[in-house]
C-alpha cells in the first residue's frame, strides 16, 4: 500500500512535467510536419499554426505553475535579501499576499473568459475558445495553489519531496 501512495505522490509531483514533455513533443511534431507538408508537398496543414499556438500558451501556463513550485519566478531579491531578518520576513510574506491577490483576481476574470466565449469558435480547428482560455483558469489555479504552500512553509519542490505536507505520506 505504501509503494502505491508513494507512486501516486511522484506522479502528483511530476505531472506537470509529463505532460509538458507530452505536450512540447506533440506541438513540435505538428509544426515540424507542417513545415514538411508546405515546403516539400506545397500543401501545408491548415490546422497546424492554430494548434502550436494553442499548445505552446498551454505549456506557458503549466510552465508557470512549476516554476512557481520553484519559487523561480522573477524577483528582486537582492534587495529583499539585502533587508534585516524580521524586515525581509515581512516583505517576504507581503509580496506573496500580493501574489495570491492578483492570481485571485486572474483566476476569477480568466473563469468569466471562459464561461463568455462557449459560444465562439476557434478560426481553423472549431474548438470552442473556452477550452483555449481554459489554460488560464488551470494555470492561475495552480499557481495560486503553489503560491499558498510557500506563504504557509509548505510549498516547494524539496519540500514535497520530502513529505512536509502535513498529512499522513
Amino acid at each position: 500500500m505504501k509503494k502505491v501512495l508513494n507512486s501516486l505522490k511522484w506522479f502528483a509531483l511530476h505531472i506537470e512535467e509529463i505532460i509538458a514533455v507530452i505536450g512540447i513533443a506533440v506541438m513540435l511534431c505538428a509544426v515540424f510536419l507542417n513545415v514538411i507538408m508546405r515546403y516539400i508537398f506545397n500543401s501545408p496543414l491548415s490546422f497546424a499554426v492554430e494548434f502550436g499556438r494553442y499548445t505552446f500558451a498551454g505549456m506557458v501556463y503549466l510552465g508557470s505553475i512549476y516554476v512557481m513550485r520553484d519559487d523561480g519566478h522573477i524577483g528582486l531579491d537582492i534587495v529583499v535579501d539585502a533587508l534585516p531578518e524580521p524586515l525581509h520576513t515581512i516583505v517576504k510574506k507581503f509580496s506573496r499576499v500580493l501574489v495570491l491577490a492578483y492570481l485571485a483576481v486572474f483566476f476569477c476574470m480568466s473563469t468569466r473568459m471562459v464561461m463568455e466565449n462557449w459560444t465562439n469558435r476557434s478560426s481553423t480547428m472549431h474548438l470552442p475558445m473556452s477550452v483555449v482560455y481554459l489554460a488560464m483558469v488551470i494555470g492561475s489555479a495552480g499557481m495560486f495553489i503553489e503560491e499558498l504552500l510557500l506563504l504557509l512553509g509548505k510549498g516547494g519542490k524539496d519540500k514535497l519531496d520530502a513529505g512536509d505536507m502535513g498529512g499522513g505520506m
